[in-house]
């Protein structure tokens, strides 16, 4: 019950860090069991329902049009389909399991290191542009695909 008390209380802007590990590492949790425990998504069913703002406006996919099945089929171990799906599933998949085991280690050995990381890390301007290069190829690739 101090758990909920503790995430509660972060609407209250805490500094502890071990309450902001503990509401990261609830919600990384959460997100692993749900693609965990979900059913792999049909890849023979070409309609699907979609929830997608941008989808449903244009008819074109956004660049994150397939990730959260891909996010599926990732945490169903079927790691070519969900790269086949969309591969930014596969770089949020690995992102969240390593955050789940880097979080762990700074709460079992009493450190800062995954806080420290995130929070304070400066990314250089070419890394970002390769980001925004690689988010246009995956949009191109979604709309070709005719996801």
């Amino acid at each position: 019950m101090s758990f909920f008390k503790e995430l509660i209380s972060l609407s209250a802007k805490t500094d502890d860090v071990k309450t902001k590990y503990k509401a990261l590492l609830f919600v990384i949790i959460s997100a692993v069991l749900y693609f965990s425990l979900c059913q792999p998504p049909n890849l023979k069913a070409h309609k699907h329902f979609t929830v997608c703002i941008f989808h449903n406006l244009t008819g074109y996919p956004c660049p994150a049009c397939g990730s959260i099945r891909g996010l599926k089929l990732f945490f169903h171990f079927d790691f070519f389909q969900a790269m086949m799906m969309n591969p930014l599933s596969v770089i949020v998949g690995s992102f969240l399991i390593i955050s789940l085991l880097w979080v762990i280690y700074d709460l079992i050995f009493k450190k800062q290191t995954f806080y420290k990381t995130v929070y304070f890390i400066k990314v250089p301007w070419y890394v970002i542009v390769f980001l925004v290069l690689l988010t246009l190829a995956n949009w191109y690739w979604n709309i070709e695909k005719g996801l």
